[in-house]
């Protein structure tokens, strides 16, 4: 399993030599011309980049599909996560309904026709997340299935949702972000799931900036505005030993 660490445009060069996974933000991409320009090059560079809809950043609910299709023809990713709404599985699926009738999904898929497509599998329940589940795990257009960190709400862990399904999935899964709560040690857990590529936090890096490491995993503070403020002052060193900890802890870069 690879790791995205997913980092403020002031942090970019500091923390791109302990991975060549990456998850990038579509509000960022737009509105931050460093975070555009810096993910272009890596883009050029020959790294994996998934394109997250920012839904996570904008409470619950994912930026227009006409601003994700921006995003991903100015940085050329390799998967693009279609829009969903958080805990919601019937917005969610309506949606994807809309986005495939939609002339900017078509358009997208003319201009970057080796982009994968990736949808968010949600759900109020544990019944309500794996029909959802089922629905994407077998829609055609549907390269990759993204497994929310909010999961852990509803099975416990979010390792019990790979467990749940590792019978039955067909697509390769990303897991997006980690629950606050959740030790460190689930991470590894979850690294064992051979259709699991890889996983994205913030708070590697937040960490370093609060001037804590891996050990203090559950101590980060809460702050949903971190990826869009300015972080000038972290420890180097501290940062180095977070990342390439997660990254070890992880199995991969």
């Amino acid at each position: 399993m690879r790791a995205a660490l997913v980092t403020p445009a002031t942090l970019l060069h500091d923390v791109q030599p302990y991975s060549d996974y990456h998850l990038i933000l579509t509000h960022r991409v737009i509105f931050d011309h460093r975070y555009q320009k810096f993910y272009r090059e890596r883009s050029k560079a020959g790294d994996f980049i998934l394109l997250d809809n920012s839904a996570a950043e904008k409470n619950g609910r994912s930026v227009p599909l006409k601003d994700v299709v921006l995003a991903a023809v100015l940085t050329k990713p390799n998967v693009v996560f279609l829009p969903d709404f958080m805990f919601d599985s019937h917005r969610t699926l309506e949606e994807l309904e809309n986005v495939f009738m939609s002339p900017h999904i078509r358009f997208m898929r003319r201009v970057l026709p080796e982009t994968k497509i990736a949808a968010v599998v949600q759900g109020a329940s544990v019944a309500d997340w794996m029909m959802c589940f089922g629905v994407l795990n077998s829609l055609e257009g549907i390269d990759v299935l993204g497994i929310p960190m909010l999961t852990t709400q509803l099975f416990g862990s979010r390792w019990k949702a790979l467990e749940a399904i590792k019978k039955r999935v067909k697509k390769k899964c990303h897991l997006l972000g980690c629950w606050k709560t959740a030790p460190l040690n689930e991470v590894e857990i979850e690294s064992q799931y051979s259709f699991v590529t890889g996983v994205d936090t913030t708070k590697v890096v937040r960490l370093a900036v609060e001037g804590k490491g891996l050990d203090r995993w559950l101590e980060v503070s809460h702050n949903k505005a971190f990826i869009d403020t300015e972080h000038n002052h972290v420890d180097k060193e501290l940062l180095r030993a977070n990342c390439e900890g997660f990254v070890k802890l992880c199995g991969g870069g």
